[in-house]
């Protein structure tokens, strides 16, 4: 996944994102992962889409716990 393809995602969720948040997905989701075998292991946009949901739900939470 490249940086567009993490930001079309953010975008397709209609949601905001702030700055920090994105900053750590985008080098989540850009560094190449390599598995025991040294193949690497690609992110399909579902998982991607799935994991920022679940972080942007732990972020909500932590934000609204907060105030």
């Amino acid at each position: 996944m490249n940086r567009s393809d993490v930001r079309k995602i953010l975008a397709g969720m209609r949601t905001s994102v702030p700055a920090e948040l994105e900053k750590e997905l985008l080098e989540q989701y850009e560094s190449r992962i390599m598995d025991d075998e040294s193949h690497e292991i690609q992110y399909t946009e579902q998982d991607v889409y799935e994991q920022l949901r679940k972080r942007l739900c732990w972020y909500e939470k932590k934000k609204t716990a907060a105030r």
